[in-house]
């Protein structure tokens, strides 16, 4: 079923959608006028005996102009939709990873040692509370992400929080809730009496004593509306008119870039969360509408959000191709749409059609002209300017065809570019976000009191206590392989994995050991090079440090820390889960063929790739000069590659909050995603120019000149001939039978049927010497060859120009070889009189005699 806009059929899914498409407009009014010429054509032609028939050639040209505006608008709306959807898609994996590194904190802050002890005070003092009040904004300054953070004991008393409230008694659900739930964490979204009347998204978790009794609730108030503005900020340029958020299940919006057009509170239809309707009302306004669920991650799905994505229609389709459309020349964009699995069978067969309808138009003006060859008949004249004119029709036509199809292409390769683009920044984003986590995790953990007081005075039952610290915080902290507690003469007290137990004892002689008890803040850190160490089996990883101070209010003994803490990132598949999740993948959600993903560090060495084939620690395969990216920004391009055009999108580490941004940590990262276009044509070049062919074609012969008419060809690079006069017509290569007894030479192709008779087919391009042609593109010229019919096998046909006699160059007069089947040569010259090529008039009389069976030496060598 279709519907019908302005006198076109189109998608019924494109209904409401396509007026907005302005360019598709302004094509659709050139076919217009294209196709009144057309009909004026046909009626002219109908009018003339002698012309060639075109109803059939207007007909196929208005049918394929339905088609060609209806895959242009529907790929015009996909790459704008597809655009969209992978913003939404990336606002709310982000969130969503983000959030997961909350379910981990709230169950490492619950079991503090300082915590704990003042819940196990009946009667904690105010310089208790003052001193836990001081931890939280310890907390805090290393994780921004909260807002608030509250102690409240099993009676519901507030003990303890950050930030000023009324409340001293909470009587909130959530506080039994995590007083008996047997989960990890208690997630809640909704108005919390005791920290806010507005709706806020909070982490609780109770916390035990030693013998796991239930002492208190801990509760984290995350900064919601800040980490929402934080990756609107980051996925939306200034000049973007997409308005990102998110929404409850119910319909319910949370945040939203634009508070005027999505404001929080906001309570949508569900049909808007099915992504079932690509066009939403809202607030008098239609906008492209998308709605994602997050992926996860490691497990966790998240509260059970969802990403929105939302485009303004009146400007949904203004901005076109932009940058990256721009950067894609035709010479490029040919090499890439010609060798391409990218494009759609339907995409291709648009193209097939048009080249082959253009192909039976010019065909059958040929064949017209053919047949006024060396007429004298009042009516030649006027046929010869109709054929002209039809011919001039249809190189319109084509030229609107490829110039529409070539747009229709540009939109695919520049929507493949900008993904790349988008889903770089989403893997260096989200990579930035996980190693912000790790530079806290370590400085936070060195808080812990129980370290400080072993380091200071060491036992071996305090050893195995900080051993069973840091085994329960590597079982919430699943992105570490081991965590390692050393004194301050660098060796190892405790660690967090059994298997690891034989570095207790040890001296750990890294560089960083040293950086790390140097450090005189707590709110300092140290980080390694990422290289290989023996900590992580000889692989390549980041060990995140901080010091611990002495147990005495933080005071340093004896000028040196006590010890650090040294974090072992799981480098390998946690850097290789990002890339993974950055995959650029098609509707179905399958990552694209051939695609991948790499990190780079700053001195072009590979940190991380999804393709085996490059190896952590080797050079990049894709040079990208990250100076450059920091002055230009997120890039996209289309490079050469291993014989293949490739997409390339590049972003480079930019920081989150504080980390690489205030903290004095620098290190250059690169993320590259790359997808495979299409292989680099080996037959560039192969067709032979048209400027020989136009520069005969387009004389006028004065009267009087002894001339000639020459039906033209290309066959590969070469501009060949035969006299008009003996050609019959050209036909099409469908239907040509193969030959019971091939030639060794292979000159015969086979017998192709016409008027009834069959009709030998000669290869003309083996005579020639040169590859033959596609079969897709190649016709058969039928000529007349002393007293027999003959077919020549060509790949495109040319101009018939009259040539006057005197311009025929003889063979002889260039070569004493006389088997050459040529009746000599015509030197072209361009508008300005220099030298434009060369047509080659072959002899059919001596053509046909090669068909008898005679040798069939190299022609164009015997020519030289």
């Amino acid at each position: 079923m279709q519907t019908l806009h302005k006198g076109i059929a189109i998608d019924p899914s494109l209904a409401g959608i396509i007026r907005h498409m302005h360019a598709i407009d302004d094509y659709r009014q050139v076919f217009d006028r294209l196709q009144a010429s057309w009909d004026t054509l046909t009626l002219l032609g109908q009018l003339s005996g002698n012309a060639t028939e075109m109803s059939g050639t207007r007909s196929a040209f208005e049918e394929l102009t339905a088609s060609l505006l209806n895959h242009l608008a529907i790929e015009t709306r996909d790459k704008v939709v597809s655009d969209l959807r992978t913003k939404a898609q990336n606002a709310i994996d982000v969130l969503v990873r983000n959030l997961f590194e909350r379910t981990a904190d709230i169950g490492f802050l619950a079991a503090d040692t300082d915590i704990r002890e003042m819940l196990e005070e009946a009667t904690p003092t105010p310089a208790a509370r003052e001193a836990i009040e001081a931890r939280f904004r310890d907390y805090v300054a290393k994780y921004s992400v909260y807002s608030d953070i509250v102690l409240v004991d099993c009676e519901g008393a507030v003990r303890a929080r950050l930030q000023p409230h009324p409340a001293e008694t909470v009587r909130h659900a959530i506080i039994q809730e995590a007083l008996s739930s047997s989960g990890a964490y208690v997630e809640h979204y909704g108005v919390v009496d005791f920290v806010s009347e507005a709706q806020s998204l909070v982490y609780a978790w109770r916390v035990e004593d030693r013998a796991k009794r239930p002492l208190g609730v801990l509760v984290l108030v995350f900064r919601l509306a800040d980490e929402m503005a934080g990756i609107f900020r980051k996925l939306l340029p200034e000049d973007d008119w997409t308005i990102l958020g998110c929404a409850t299940p119910q319909g319910e919006v949370i945040a939203g870039s634009c508070a005027i057009q999505l404001p929080a509170g906001l309570a949508l239809s569900p049909a808007a969360l099915q992504g079932r309707e690509p066009v939403l009302k809202l607030g008098g306004r239609q906008y492209l509408a998308v709605a994602c669920r997050s992926s996860g991650y490691q497990g966790y799905m998240g509260p059970g959000w969802i990403g929105l994505g939302l485009l303004p229609l009146e400007a949904a389709f203004t901005q076109g191709d932009g940058a990256l459309g721009a950067r894609i020349d035709d010479g490029l964009l040919a090499a890439v749409t010609g060798h391409s699995d990218l494009f759609s069978e339907d995409l291709l067969t648009v193209s097939r059609q048009a080249a082959m309808i253009q192909r039976d138009l010019n065909r059958s003006v040929w064949n017209g002209s053919i047949r006024q060859a060396g007429s004298t008949a009042a009516n030649a004249a006027f046929s010869k300017i109709l054929l002209w004119e039809i011919s001039n029709a249809g190189r319109r036509t084509q030229a609107v065809f490829d110039a529409s199809i070539g747009d229709l292409h540009r939109t695919v390769v520049a929507a493949i570019m900008e993904k790349c683009r988008s889903r770089a920044a989403f893997a260096i984003d989200v990579m930035d976000r996980n190693l912000y986590e790790r530079a806290n995790d370590c400085r936070w953990w060195a808080l812990n009191a129980t370290f400080a007081r072993v380091l200071s005075e060491p036992t071996p039952e305090g050893a195995r206590h900080c051993g069973e610290i840091l085994a329960t915080i590597n079982s919430l902290y699943t992105v570490y392989s081991n965590l390692i507690l050393f004194d301050a003469k660098g060796v190892v007290v405790a660690v967090s994995q059994p298997a690891e137990a034989h570095l207790v004892g040890e001296t750990l002689a890294a560089e960083w050991v040293q950086r790390t008890l140097a450090l005189r803040s707590g709110q300092h850190y140290a980080v390694s090079g990422f290289e290989p160490s023996p900590l992580y089996g000889q692989a390549s990883t980041l060990i995140y440090t901080a010091a611990v101070q002495a147990p005495a209010g933080g005071k340093v003994v004896g000028g040196k820390s006590v010890g650090g803490i040294a974090i072992v990132f799981d480098s390998t598949p946690q850097f290789g889960a990002i890339l993974q999740d950055s995959l650029p993948a098609d509707e179905a959600g399958a990552a694209l063929p051939g695609a991948f993903t790499l990190f780079v560090a700053g001195d072009g060495r590979i940190i991380s790739s999804t393709e085996p084939r490059f190896a952590v620690g080797a050079p990049s395969p894709i040079v990208i000069d990250p100076q450059g990216l920091a002055n230009e920004g997120d890039l996209a391009g289309i490079r050469t590659f291993e014989g293949r055009h490739v997409a390339v999108g590049a972003a480079l580490s930019k920081g989150y909050r504080e980390y690489k941004t205030s903290d004095g940590h620098h290190a250059d990262v690169v993320a590259l995603c790359v997808v495979p276009l299409g292989d680099i044509a080996s037959d560039a070049g192969a067709r032979p120019s048209s400027a020989a062919a136009n520069a005969i074609a387009a004389r006028r012969l004065p009267d009087g000149v002894e001339a000639f008419e020459a039906a033209t060809f290309q066959i590969g690079r070469h501009w060949l001939g035969v006299k008009a006069r003996d050609v019959v017509e050209a036909v099409d290569l469908a239907g040509l039978k193969p030959s019971a007894k091939q030639a060794e030479d292979g000159l015969l192709a086979g017998y192709k049927l016409h008027q009834g008779d069959p009709v030998p087919v000669l290869r003309l391009a083996r005579l020639l010497g040169i590859p033959d042609g596609s079969a897709e593109d190649q016709q058969i010229v039928i000529v007349r060859a002393a007293g027999r019919t003959l077919g020549l096998i060509v790949d495109s046909l040319g101009p018939i120009p009259e040539i006057p006699v005197s311009e025929l160059q003889p063979l002889r007069d260039l070569t004493a070889k006389q088997e050459v089947p040529a009746l000599g040569v015509v030197a072209a010259r361009d508008a300005q009189g220099a030298p434009a090529g060369m047509l080659m008039l072959l002899d059919v009389d001596r053509l046909g005699a090669r068909l008898d069976g005679e040798p069939a030496p190299t022609l164009l060598r015997a020519a030289e």
